[in-house]
């Protein structure tokens, strides 16, 4: 059975700015995962959650990240307090979206790393103090190992989204690089449309101990939501510029991601 929640219930354990920062996104109800993982992950606790593309699980773990970071007032010559890593440059950058208007009204510094951007650029950031990072896998490791004043030690929650996905990808290796490398005293989320074994074998590795589990639409098989439309157009191959430049144009004050 759902759980029908809204945001302003938390207005005892969750900051005005996160909350107002929320409603200028445009949500007054919880999704089906944010309503039951919000408690949890509010006190500390590790999570591990089953949720499909599109169930809303960003904002799940975005807001709590914040909570605590803010809570802990975090300062960039504290470093870096939360890492959210992601299985691809798309995933990264749209998360960081959403993570940027989070923090709208916060004080905490955030940063986006990625292969295919300016290495250069992005360690002279890491330098300065990132409060909370969203990183593809090889690059997080590439400046955990190689970046010097990159401050890390401070970690205190890491995030693994679409670990599937991760794995799927061929980043096994990496992740393990990275589990040694992190502080292991930290709170832990991971974030999984599918279990596999090779998933679960992640888990062991990323957890000290049993985290709390929840799932959504356990018994269904698919591993996108019900409510996310998709769609798709057959185009002459000389055409695909001009389609699309149609529809940036015609959707232009809508979100996109190209």
């Amino acid at each position: 059975m759902e759980i029908k929640r809204e945001f302003k219930s938390l207005a005892d354990n969750v900051s005005e700015m996160t909350l107002k920062a929320i409603e200028e996104m445009g949500f007054t109800q919880m999704t089906e995962i944010q309503a039951k993982t919000v408690d949890h992950l509010l006190e500390g606790k590790d999570l591990m959650g089953a949720a499909k593309t599109g169930s809303g699980k960003t904002l799940a773990f975005l807001l709590p990240v914040v909570e605590l970071l803010h809570k802990l007032k975090f300062m960039p010559r504290n470093g870096t307090g939360a890492i959210i890593i992601s299985p691809t440059r798309e995933l990264s950058m749209q998360t960081f979206g959403v993570l940027q208007e989070l923090l709208k009204h916060h004080h905490q510094t955030y940063g986006l790393i990625i292969g295919g951007s300016n290495r250069k650029e992005e360690a002279k950031k890491l330098s300065k103090g990132v409060n909370i990072l969203v990183a593809t896998p090889g690059r997080l490791l590439d400046h955990l190992q190689s970046t010097q004043d990159f401050l890390f030690k401070n970690l205190q929650c890491l995030v693994i989204d679409e670990a599937d996905r991760i794995l799927d990808i061929g980043f096994e290796e990496e992740m393990k690089q990275i589990l040694k490398i992190l502080p292991k005293k930290r709170q832990t989320l991971l974030f999984s449309a599918t279990l596999t074994q090779k998933t679960e074998d992640l888990v062991k590795l990323s957890f000290r101990k049993e985290p709390i589990y929840v799932g959504i639409d356990d018994n269904k098989e698919e591993a996108t939501v019900e409510g996310l439309e998709q769609g798709y157009v057959v185009v002459p191959s000389e055409k695909r510029f001009l389609l699309l430049f149609s529809f940036l144009k015609k959707y232009r004050k809508k979100k996109v991601m190209v």
